[in-house]
């Protein structure tokens, strides 16, 4: 299975936090892993909106995503065109852009975000829909 990580997914997976035991295991089996440039992008607006979060530096995001073999996805012109049709279910532009490269790359996203069920009409496919 080829994945993409929402980036609620990563950190939990960086820092240690719990996942099902059903999708951790997905993950360590996945025929590829990828993570969208967003996931940095927004954890860098995140941390200096809210300095007392302690999510994971640069640094620790770039040496995990290279023990998991874990690939950038850029942002693409059909990504960008994707989302320009994507339904407004969703109103964070990161999760929104994520959903659109799932979709047009056809990976299945990993989230644990309770909107992310409502682009499956769309064409997303997801795991670990809470």
């Amino acid at each position: 299975m080829k994945l993409l990580l929402d980036t609620n997914v990563l950190l939990r997976w960086v820092g240690g936090g719990i996942l099902p035991r059903r999708v951790a295991t997905q993950i360590e089996k996945a025929e590829e892993l990828h993570v969208s440039i967003v996931t940095p992008w927004e954890l860098a607006i995140k941390q200096r909106r809210d300095p007392s979060k302690k999510l994971i530096t640069g640094v620790q995001l770039w040496t995990a995503m290279g023990q998991m073999g874990a690939r950038i996805l850029p942002i693409k012109r059909e990504h960008v065109a994707g989302l320009a049709v994507l339904p407004e279910h969703h109103h964070d532009p990161f999760d929104r852009m994520i959903i659109a490269q799932g979709i047009q790359e056809q990976l299945t996203v990993v989230s644990s975000d309770e909107r992310f069920p409502e682009y499956k009409p769309a064409g997303l496919n997801l795991l670990w829909q809470q």
